[in-house]
């Protein structure tokens, strides 16, 4: 039995999670009728707007060479939407706000259910939402749905995901730092997009697995997949077009007399190869550098030249051991020696304080001096080009959501086009340092900080009967408490039940 010292405790724990801004109040559902986000009773509806096939055709076209799996299944009936996961063996019911859910035996008639699989229901648009990963919030903010995030790791760096996170007290907290506090906000959520490797046992959480399949398109079509959930099919839809026509135009300017290497120095240590100079060769990176119009380094020419260059056991990863050399600057000279000719190397040495990263940090790791000769030397290329103020890399959190800025940050680091956008990548042989994103750079207001309900997200019916565009802006009635008192009000009502509950287990 807990003694009512600890029932105590964990009672003012709760409280104080209860009084959290992160914790903010949604609208009711006749709220959510009264602005047209959910449909008012009796009325009649219809999904017309759908995301296709997918993949789409034209993914799989652009990226042929690419073999992949088709995880995601989604079908659409008048009210409702189904989406079956096959990587998570999950299903979703997805149901338009304010109209009634379907029963099992209407779902299946529109999607069954295979064994084995789990069944979950969503209302959509979802109002609260929380994305786990930082790669999953390039999705949300491409949607322009950073004010539906509850909470946001505090490894976020987009402005925005900065700002919900110090500014407005809305961290979400992970297994290390608060497991307790994980599962609250978790649960006080309407979904939780997860990459569930380890099984996506919430009730309310979503496999999103846009990394699942190869492929930078067919990573970035997931898209559509996000935007399902929030009635946003249209908006998606026009934006990874948009992202396909920039795609193919940055690729259809070949630049194929250069080359592109990425490398890595690694000191030895439990879960690597060994002490090296490493060459990744990722289907991802690969794949950008020739889309970017570049030749990828040939590792079986190299091997040629360096008989001791290894291979890990699926080929993405190659190393020149420095235990095979008498030292570490006679293997570096083994190694850059066959890369000589490279127009351009990309250095993947991790440095946690990026800005103290520079050419001499370089020369230092590779055993280079300002003389060295080789073609590279004026192309040395990071991928810590963005970061947040903390020292967060952009390239973790909305590359995989926008392959098209890669491929033009890429092309502009190697060919000094100033026509095109530094985005990723700096050229640290031009002194470039990293450009860094703030909180003060997000001009979107996050109900978490402003007594602000999110933007409203208007239901088909609305869209066909007005293109008045709906301010979200809560009513006067609900301005006169403070914002934070108004959530923590909220928090405390969802939150009392479980404090009861525990002070009846003490007894």
């Amino acid at each position: 039995m807990f003694s009512h010292s600890v029932v105590a405790s964990l009672v003012a724990i709760l409280m104080d999670v209860a009084a959290a801004s992160w914790q903010w109040e949604g609208r009711t559902l006749d709220d959510r009728r009264a602005v047209l986000e959910c449909v008012k009773s009796g009325q009649a509806f219809s999904f017309t707007t759908t995301i296709g096939e997918f993949p789409s055709a034209k993914v799989s076209k652009a990226e042929s060479d690419v073999t992949v799996a088709t995880l995601i299944d989604i079908k659409y009936s008048a009210n409702f939407k189904v989406i079956t996961n096959s990587k998570a063996k999950e299903q979703y019911v997805l149901t338009q706000c304010g109209t009634e859910a379907p029963t099992d035996a209407v779902v299946d008639a529109v999607k069954k259910l295979d064994a084995n699989y789990k069944r979950k229901h969503f209302t959509v648009p979802l109002e609260k939402a929380i994305a786990t990963q930082t790669t999953m919030l390039g999705f949300v903010a491409a949607l322009g749905l950073e004010d539906r995030m509850m909470a946001v790791s505090a490894r976020a760096v987009a402005p925005c995901w900065q700002k919900a996170s110090t500014t407005c007290s809305a961290t979400l907290a992970d297994q290390w730092s608060n497991k307790t506090l994980m599962k609250i906000q978790h649960a006080a959520a309407d979904g939780v997009f997860d990459d569930c490797n380890g099984g996506c046992s919430m009730s309310n959480g979503i496999a999103f697995n846009p990394t699942a399949d190869p492929g930078n398109l067919h990573g970035a079509e997931y898209i559509k997949v996000m935007a399902a959930f929030f009635n946003k099919e249209a908006e998606a839809n026009k934006i990874f077009d948009a992202k396909m026509t920039t795609y193919a135009a940055m690729s259809s300017a070949s630049m194929a007399t250069k080359s592109v290497a990425w490398i890595n120095y690694q000191a030895a240590f439990t879960y690597n190869l060994g002490e090296g100079f490493y060459l990744s060769m990722a289907d991802y990176k690969k794949q950008m550098v020739k889309d970017a119009g570049y030749k990828n380094v040939d590792p079986q020419a190299l091997k040629t030249a360096l008989p001791n260059l290894t291979r890990n056991t699926d080929g993405t990863l190659w190393v020149l051991r420095v235990n095979d050399y008498a030292s570490k600057n006679e293997a570096a000279t083994a190694f850059f020696g066959a890369l000589s000719a490279v127009s351009a190397v990309i250095d993947e040495v991790y440095a946690p304080k990026p800005k103290d990263y520079d050419i001499n940090t370089f020369y230092a790791k590779y055993n280079f001096t300002n003389s060295s000769q080789h073609a590279f030397m004026k192309h040395v290329l990071r991928i810590d080009g963005t970061m947040s103020v903390v020292n967060d890399l952009d390239w973790y959190e909305s590359r995989i959501a926008n392959p098209e800025w890669a491929l033009e940050g890429l092309r502009h680091a190697v060919s000094g086009d100033a026509s095109m956008r530094r985005k990723y990548f700096r050229n640290i042989a031009k002194d470039e340092v990293p450009k860094v994103l703030s909180a003060d750079m997000c001009s979107k207001k996050m109900p978490t900080c402003e007594a602000k309900y999110p933007e409203v997200i208007l239901c088909e019916t609305a869209k066909a009967a007005s293109t008045t565009k709906v301010t979200g802006a809560p009513k006067a009635t609900d301005t006169t408490k403070a914002p934070e008192v108004s959530a923590a009000m909220g928090a405390q009502a969802a939150y009392f039940p479980l404090a009861i509950l525990l002070m009846g287990i003490s007894r």
